[in-house]
C-alpha cells in the first residue's frame, strides 16, 4: 500500500501567496509599470522615436486634468516613494531568481542582468520576478512537504540532489546576507535595494532549511531501511 501523501498542499499554496502578495502590493503602481511596458515595447518598434506624454495620453483615451507645478511636484514625490517600497517586494520574496541569474551576471561584459530595451532593471524585475519565482516556492513547498512527511518516516516527495544543492547555495547565501547585516553601515541600511537583497538573502537561507532537513530526514530513513 503506497504511503500517504501530506494533508497540506504547501507546493501549490506557497506560489500562490507568493504571487497574490506581489500583485496586490504592485496594483497601486500597475499605471506605472504599463507606462514602462508600453515605453519598451515602443523602443523596440521605433527606437529613434520618443514616446509623449501627450500622444499616450490621447491614444489611451485619457483626459488629463490640469495641475500646478507644485501638485505635480507632490504627486511624483508620493508616486516615486510608492514605488521605492514596493519593489522591494519582489527582490526580497524572489530572491533566488537573481541567483540562478548570477552565472550569466558574471559573464556578462556589462555585470548585469538581462532587461528588455528601454526598461529600467527595478521595473522589469518587479514585473517578472513575481512569476519566475513561482517555480521556487513551488520547490520550497515540495521541501517543506517532504519534512513533514519525513517525521512521519514517509518518503514523498521524494528530495533529489539538485534540490538539495540549490537549498544549500541559498543557505550559503543567507549566511552571506547575515554578515551583511551584522557589517552594514547606517547608508547602507538606507540604501533601499541592498535592504532588500539582504532581506531576501537571509529569508530563503531559512527557508532553505526545510528541504536541507527533508533530504537529511529522507536519506537517514533510507539507510536504516537497508541496514535493516
Amino acid at each position: 500500500m503506497a504511503p500517504p501523501h501530506p494533508s497540506f498542499p504547501f507546493r501549490w499554496v506557497l506560489p500562490s501567496i507568493q504571487i497574490v502578495v506581489c500583485l496586490a502590493l504592485l496594483w497601486p503602481v500597475r499605471s506605472y509599470l504599463l507606462f514602462a511596458i508600453i515605453e519598451s515595447i515602443h523602443s523596440y518598434s521605433s527606437p529613434t522615436v520618443k514616446i509623449r506624454a501627450a500622444s499616450d495620453s490621447k491614444a489611451l483615451n485619457v483626459i488629463v486634468p490640469p495641475i500646478t507645478p507644485e501638485e505635480q511636484r507632490r504627486n511624483d514625490d508620493v508616486v516615486a516613494r510608492l514605488w521605492e517600497t514596493r519593489k522591494m517586494v519582489p527582490l526580497a520574496l524572489d530572491f533566488p531568481v537573481l541567483v540562478v541569474q548570477l552565472p550569466y551576471i558574471l559573464l556578462n561584459p556589462a555585470k548585469r542582468e538581462w532587461v528588455p530595451r528601454g526598461m529600467f532593471p527595478d521595473i522589469w524585475r518587479a514585473l517578472s520576478w513575481p512569476f519566475a519565482g513561482i517555480f521556487f516556492w513551488w520547490l520550497l513547498g515540495r521541501g517543506v512537504e517532504a519534512l513533514a512527511a519525513a517525521r512521519r518516516s514517509v518518503a514523498i516527495p521524494q528530495i533529489s540532489w539538485v534540490e538539495t544543492g540549490f537549498a544549500l547555495i541559498l543557505f550559503g547565501f543567507g549566511l552571506v546576507a547575515l554578515i551583511g547585516i551584522l557589517t552594514s553601515t547606517p547608508d547602507d541600511r538606507r540604501d533601499i535595494q541592498f535592504v532588500a537583497l539582504v532581506t531576501g538573502g537571509l529569508l530563503w537561507g531559512v527557508l532553505a532549511t526545510a528541504t536541507i532537513a527533508a533530504r537529511f530526514l529522507q536519506w537517514r530513513s533510507a539507510k536504516r531501511s537497508a541496514a535493516a
